[in-house]
């Protein structure tokens, strides 16, 4: 499945990663207002067609039947070790180059985005991937008859390839670059750290970060982080090392739309008011696509960590056979494309992948963004 994502022209190209089934999901800021419930029960003018007491019955929203899952999973120990070895260079990066006693020769030159770094005289030269060493030496050889004896200095200047994303209840969110060993705290620390919240008040206060909720994904996995035990009780266990391309995202306690994703017509968010149930929130998303396997169907609640789902129905709710069901702020309903049979593993799958999807608009919204520029995530994965 692909998920075309609506960002800022700032927050530029993300991620790839893996998860789902084969359409185009395009999210935006939540614009979309929707009626209570009783928007969905047409009033009868004749008595004999006023529903029965079995039918009004139906009409009153139930709660899900939720199971709880568990993905409490160990850090690797790796994760908690300093990055090792010479910086490797990569498109973006700016490099000081100078030929040793030639003042005249330094300057500061981009690497190109297909990797070629142009100095001098000197051929083009595919530095991607290289250490500085190893790009001194090879300019060197190519400048030999320019200079003799050339001995090149060469030294990142700015380390624009190495790139993290910052997103959520952050002061500055964005991208930022790994010039050093950087762990999550001080990944959180050059963001400008969380926005000041009072914690006797936090549930209501728009600014307080949902640490349950928060994420580290790397390379289409979710890094098993508890950030409320690392930023709470300062527990360092949980202080893993950044790497290039890392999806950090602390969503926001209070605000929490309810995310309709999938084989919709509009995936995406929705206003959350009270009395919201299943049938209102994928009416508002415009409802099902051709695609749509409306009978495995998931609502999905709570942190990543220890979510709750719920397997539902929606054909059946759609069509009065079942009680429509009550939603809260936060929830994720997700509509597949396939029949799925690894509940456990198909819903931490649905998971990052809302997860990713949640965080770029709520960050949008945090920075005061508009506008539709596409981004597409490539998602795959298993039944």
């Amino acid at each position: 499945m692909k998920i075309c994502l609506s960002l800022l022209p700032q927050l530029g190209a993300l991620l790839a990663f893996a998860v789902g089934t084969t359409s185009c999901v395009q999210t935006w800021p939540a614009d979309r207002e929707f009626e209570a419930r009783g928007s969905f029960i047409e009033e009868s003018d004749s008595a004999e067609e006023a529903p029965s007491a079995e039918d009004k019955l139906t009409q009153i929203p139930a709660e899900p039947h939720f199971k709880q899952l568990h993905y409490h999973r160990a850090i690797d120990p790796a994760c908690l070790r300093a990055p090792s070895g010479p910086y490797r260079v990569g498109p973006g990066d700016k490099l000081d180059i100078e030929v040793a006693e030639n003042l005249d020769t330094r300057r500061v030159t981009k690497v190109m985005p297909d990797g070629m770094l142009y100095y001098d005289v000197a051929d083009g030269i595919n530095v991607k991937g290289m250490s500085t060493r190893e790009i001194s030496a090879a300019l060197a050889t190519q400048l030999k008859d320019e200079y003799v004896g050339p001995v090149v200095s060469v030294n990142v200047a700015n380390a624009d390839s190495q790139r993290f994303w910052l997103l959520g209840q952050i002061n500055s969110p964005g991208a930022y670059p790994i010039q050093k060993p950087t762990t999550v705290i001080d990944a959180i620390s050059q963001g400008g750290g969380l926005p000041s919240f009072d914690e006797n008040n936090e549930a209501r206060n728009s600014e307080a970060a949902d640490l349950k909720r928060s994420i580290l994904i790397r390379n289409s996995h979710l890094i098993p982080v508890n950030f409320d035990a690392l930023i709470r009780e300062g527990d360092m266990s949980q202080n893993v090392y950044i790497q290039p391309g890392d999806y950090l995202f602390i969503p926001s306690l209070a605000a929490r739309s309810i995310y309709v994703l999938g084989e919709v017509v509009t995936p995406g968010p929705v206003f959350f008011e009270e009395g919201v149930t299943l049938r209102t929130a994928v009416a508002a998303a415009g409802g099902f696509d051709s695609n749509a396997v409306k009978s495995k169907a998931l609502i999905l609640r709570g942190g990543i960590r220890d979510p709750k789902v719920a397997v539902v129905n929606i054909d059946a709710v759609m069509q009065g056979n079942e009680p429509d069901l009550l939603l809260e702020g936060g929830d994720l309903v997700w509509v597949p494309r396939t029949v799925w049979t690894k509940l456990r593993e198909y819903a931490e799958a649905v998971l990052i992948t809302a997860g990713q999807a949640v965080a770029i608009q709520e960050s949008i919204t945090f920075i005061g963004g508009e506008g539709r520029t596409g981004v597409t995530i490539p998602v795959r994965g298993e039944n």
